[in-house]
């Protein structure tokens, strides 16, 4: 991800108040508060969402400008989504902002002032400035996209007045700052080949314990499988007396699988289309925590709940360090190229510890959840 981010000269030069560039980061916070006034037109109200929202992992550059206030948020950020085609919905959002949205309603008049870069080698790019209206206190907000493969790449900056962004010169960094990064990854995968390996899914007629959290699903439970096949390979695998299988609280929750000797239990979660697109082992907050027994509970490479979450960081080195201020939860995302994503899931305590203790694992199908839209 990191090769789709621009340099901190390219950055400087760019925006010439830009100071205190940092290098790539694999920290991302996001507020994921929403709310507000209505847009009109609704699309514009992509301008404003949080673009990290619905991405599996990302690195992120950061810098500080003399026109910045307790709200400014100056950086660039990789973000890698499910697949193609999410990133693809992303910037079709994006570029029909920029069609629709030079000006519009936003509890006062706003604009967006942009351009468009012609297409290259498959990369899309836009940039603009986003001006709020002037009762507000008038504030501005440079933004550019680019978006590549299964990647959007976001730079977002405050904008002094005196001095202007070229939104064509930016629209062209980060355009040419994609293809030479993707060009570097296909160069690498093509003299390194990915190894391929067979996940470990551990002893399926074993204790829960010995089952293996994979990008495919836990022990015989499959990413992929209907609800049905999912209970009946974990009553076929499990010992006398079966396994069971609570139904969802409500509707869209998730059903709850127990082992046979009642120590363990799985979050079984449904996409639209009738198959599982997510697993929980344990909980994902601290309201939920319920002393899951790590030991007799599935691991992800002997990783269990219970651990200090550095123990997940050298499993799965290269993840993602996330942090959602609005609900507080902290979390280490690992996602491959097919959109497969394990997230371990840390208490509040610790979170900003490396021995954070770990409370829940996910394994999710990303490329199963629905487009995130402003309409």
């Amino acid at each position: 991800m990191s090769w789709l981010l621009p340099s901190a000269d390219d950055i400087v030069t760019l925006i010439p108040s830009a100071v205190d560039v940092s290098g790539p980061s694999d920290v991302l916070e996001q507020i994921s508060d929403g709310g507000g006034p209505e847009f009109a037109p609704a699309i514009c109200g992509v301008l404003y969402m949080e673009q990290t929202l619905g991405s599996l992992a990302t690195r992120t550059m950061s810098w500080s400008m003399p026109s910045d206030t307790e709200f400014s948020r100056n950086s660039v950020v990789a973000m890698q989504f499910a697949d193609e085609a999410h990133a693809a919905a992303r910037m079709d959002q994006l570029e029909r902002a920029a069609a629709e949205c030079g000006e519009f309603d936003y509890d006062g008049r706003n604009t967006f002032e942009s351009v468009v870069a012609e297409e290259q080698d498959g990369v899309r790019a836009l940039a603009g400035a986003l001006n709020a209206d002037p009762s507000s206190g008038g504030w501005r907000v440079f933004h550019g996209f680019a978006a590549v493969g299964n990647a959007v790449v976001h730079l977002q900056t405050s904008l002094p007045e005196s001095a202007p962004i070229d939104p064509a010169a930016a629209a062209e960094l980060l355009q040419a700052t994609a293809i030479s990064g993707e060009s570097e990854l296909v160069e690498k995968l093509t003299a390194t080949p990915p190894a391929t390996s067979t996940e470990p899914v551990g002893d399926a007629a074993g204790p829960w314990g010995e089952w293996s959290i994979t990008g495919s699903g836990v022990g015989p439970i499959r990413l992929g499988d209907t609800l049905d096949e999912a209970a009946a390979a974990a009553a076929a695998a499990a010992a006398v007396p079966d396994a069971t299988v609570t139904p969802p609280a409500y509707d869209g929750g998730a059903s709850i699988f127990t082992s046979p000797d009642g120590v363990s239990s799985l979050s079984v979660t449904v996409a639209e289309s009738g198959t599982i697109s997510e697993i929980t082992v344990g909980a994902v907050s601290d309201e939920e925590e319920a002393g899951t027994d790590g030991a007799a509970s599935p691991h992800a490479l002997e990783v269990r709940i219970g651990d200090p979450l550095s123990s997940a960081v050298s499993a799965f080195p290269s993840g993602t360090r996330v942090h959602v201020v609005s609900s507080g939860q902290w979390a280490y995302f690992v996602a491959d190229r097919d959109g497969r994503l394990l997230v371990f899931h840390t208490a509040r305590d610790d979170a900003g510890a490396p021995d954070a203790r770990i409370i829940g694992i996910t394994t999710a199908d990303a490329t199963l959840r629905g487009d995130l839209t402003v309409e």
